[in-house]
């Protein structure tokens, strides 16, 4: 699927859960869910939000990143969205009761 269509179907909140599902990636998803509640946006607009954060802020480095991920891909718009929404959204800080 192109990058385009894909990031168009995240504006569409009917289509937003198919179109994250498919990225086949059930921990992402999790994160995309719980930081979109957290900030009170609905789950499509929290990731178009988040690509266009990517877009804005990404440094030479990130764009080079992103294109070898893309590169190697069966379905480079899928894996490219995969990786944006990965870079963007803050991986939750590991909660342990134990002490060292």
């Amino acid at each position: 699927m192109l990058l385009g269509a894909i990031i168009a179907n995240l504006s569409d909140e009917t289509s937003v859960l198919e179109t994250l599902a498919s990225l086949d990636d059930v921990v992402l998803l999790a994160r995309m869910r719980e930081a979109a509640a957290a900030s009170g946006e609905p789950l499509g607009s929290f990731a178009s939000a988040a690509v266009g954060s990517f877009v804005a802020r990404a440094d030479d480095a990130a764009w080079l990143s992103l294109m070898a991920v893309t590169s190697k891909a069966d379905d480079p718009g899928k894996a490219c969205l995969r990786y944006i929404l990965g870079t963007e959204i803050p991986t939750p800080k590991p909660s342990c009761s134990c002490h060292h």
